[in-house]
């Protein structure tokens, strides 16, 4: 009986060892190895993102950029301007052209009296003073943000604000015998204008070639002028620092050409 009873508890215990050992394979194991699974998706998934990354985008030439924009050169530049826009701010910006201004401007005063507590109205006078030849001048404003970005061993992007005219600096006419003056006294011609009515029309007039000058089709005719001279400018500057000539492309901050393009450039830069 003791024998009988010793068999089936070896017999027992064989089973359940040989259960265990079989669970704790599955365990390592799992379908594939559960780990194992784990780390292959996740170096499938950071392989495939590295591949899509290189082919969106470009990365020699983005490295290119950083060294550029850390070198020596990319420092000298940026020194360069600022210390030029140091200079050009006492007198507003870099001066880029001046236009010649017609314009005209015209004051309207109600005439009334006062009678038995009531105002009555008698007329109205009409002055207008037709002003040829006044002046208005335009600028690079330096107080704006003006930034330089090297392309290369021989290029710089300069991107600057677009012009504006200086209101600082508007030559108005002075000479009374250019000025026309128009008088409209009312259909009875009962009414003389006073002394008032025609300075203030006078006050009016450097307020008029400020607005006339800053039309879109004045401004837009003075930026041609304004990137040739901001170009010229930042030329003259580099060649004088480095001691050989730089090719200056110039962009203003409100066209949609990101600094970062590719800008076309000439063979040779300009001495």
């Amino acid at each position: 009986m003791r024998i009988a009873t010793r068999r089936i508890l070896n017999i027992m215990s064989d089973t359940s060892g040989s259960t265990s050992s079989h669970a704790r394979t599955n365990r390592r194991s799992g379908c594939c190895g559960t780990k194992g699974c784990c780390g292959l998706t996740i170096l499938v998934i950071a392989t495939t993102v590295t591949i899509v990354w290189l082919r969106g985008c470009d990365p020699i030439g983005m490295l290119g950029g950083w060294i550029l924009r850390l070198s020596p050169f990319q420092t000298t530049v940026s020194t360069t301007l600022t210390n030029a826009l140091g200079e050009l701010r006492p007198q507003g910006g870099l001066l880029v052209g001046w236009r010649t201004i017609d314009t005209t401007v015209q004051v309207d005063r109600e005439r009334t009296i006062e009678s038995f507590g009531y105002t009555i109205p008698v007329g109205s006078v009409h002055v207008m003073l037709a002003v040829p030849e006044n002046r208005a001048q335009y600028i690079l404003p330096a107080d704006q943000p003006w930034t330089a970005v090297v392309l290369g061993d021989d290029a710089v992007l300069l991107i600057v604000p677009p012009p504006v005219v200086n209101d600082k600096v508007v030559e108005v006419q002075s000479d009374p015998s250019k000025i026309r003056v128009y008088i409209d006294n009312d259909w009875v011609e009962h009414l003389i204008p006073s002394g008032g009515d025609i300075d203030e029309a006078k006050r009016l007039i450097r307020r008029s070639v400020i607005e006339s000058a800053s039309s879109k089709p004045a401004l837009a005719e003075v930026r041609i002028e304004a990137r040739q001279k901001a170009q010229s400018f930042f030329e003259g500057l580099l060649a004088g620092v480095l001691g050989r000539p730089i090719k200056v492309v110039v962009q203003f901050n409100d066209e949609s050409s990101p600094a970062g393009v590719a800008v076309e450039l000439d063979d040779d830069p300009k001495s």
